[in-house]
């Protein structure tokens, strides 16, 4: 089977920031600058060979799927432009220097979606475990084209609507497991239609994907931020929670929509990106240094 090579020259980039920050679970890295995972019905593997290159390689014969690859791992956006909106403050300042090259990704709809709601109270390592499970179990099988061996990509929701709730338990989903089904179902029987999402506004597509089962707000975001492109979404995990209340409203208790408002109004139209940033730059914090992050006399003061 017939390798093709994309080089592509960019900078900054950095796929493993890229690829290991909490964004997409179903890249298995491979090698030390390396990840390979099966889109569509293709076998495909991305790398960083040298600090300005990225190098995808496929076996997909449709000009499209490259295409689709390209808009995937965003190589096209001027990340220095985007950067240069994020706010001016210590605490973004050191995620900026300390995530160089962090880039979002433009996933499947479906894939994502169904990711986040298998990542409900799972760490990072757990969340890709059930989606090697449910891929292996139920996925379309497609041949290394190197080694010969197996992989599988990650089934579409028909397919899991057909194998049923209590097969997706099977592959240690939990109680995730009622809520990817009745997505699922949702889906393949055409009473919710994922690619209408792309016409509408950020309220109106946040509103319309909380109506399906699991879906709450923080999901909603991450599926609109990683699959759809809207970039002022913002998810509101544990992690980001701790920043919002701690660092900038200095411990106190905000209500939801005061902190909703504070997002829109300070982190303005690369919300996203900046959220992004944050969550992965704090969770390699260590209490200590968190402490003094958040003593930090220099960090803003917001009024309620």
């Amino acid at each position: 089977m017939a390798i093709r090579s994309f080089s592509y020259s960019i900078h900054p980039y950095d796929l493993e920031k890229t690829l290991e920050s909490g964004q997409s679970f179903q890249w298995i890295r491979t090698a030390p600058h390396a990840w390979e995972s099966v889109v569509e019905r293709d076998w495909v593997r991305v790398s960083q060979p040298k600090a300005r290159q990225i190098l995808i390689e496929t076996t997909a014969k449709n000009a499209a799927l490259v295409d689709q690859l390209s808009g995937y791992f965003q190589l096209d956006i001027d990340l220095k432009r985007v950067l240069t909106a994020f706010p001016k403050d210590p605490l973004v300042g050191q995620a900026l220097r300390a995530r160089r090259g962090l880039r979002l990704l433009r996933q499947d709809p479906w894939i994502c979606l169904a990711s986040f709601l298998l990542s409900s109270t799972k760490q990072i390592v757990q969340i890709k475990e059930i989606v090697h499970l449910i891929s292996t179990r139920h996925g379309n099988p497609v041949a290394h084209p190197e080694t010969g061996e197996m992989l599988y990509g990650f089934p579409d929701a028909a397919r899991i609507a057909q194998e049923g709730e209590q097969a997706m338990r099977s592959c240690k989903a939990g109680f995730r497991a009622k809520y990817l089904y009745g997505c699922a179902r949702s889906i393949a029987e055409g009473t919710f239609d994922l690619e209408a999402l792309r016409e509408m506004s950020l309220e109106e597509a946040r509103l319309k994907i909380t109506g399906l089962p699991g879906v709450g707000p923080k999901i909603a975001d991450c599926v609109l931020l990683f699959a759809y492109g809207f970039d002022r979404a913002f998810p509101v995990d544990v992690w980001v929670h701790r920043v919002l209340q701690d660092y900038y409203f200095h411990g106190k208790q905000v209500a939801r929509t005061t902190m909703h408002q504070f997002i829109m109004d300070y982190f303005g139209d690369h919300a996203g990106y900046v959220q992004q940033y944050l969550f992965d730059y704090i969770r390699s914090l260590s209490k200590a240094e968190w402490r003094r992050m958040v003593e930090d006399p220099a960090r803003p003061t917001i009024s309620k």
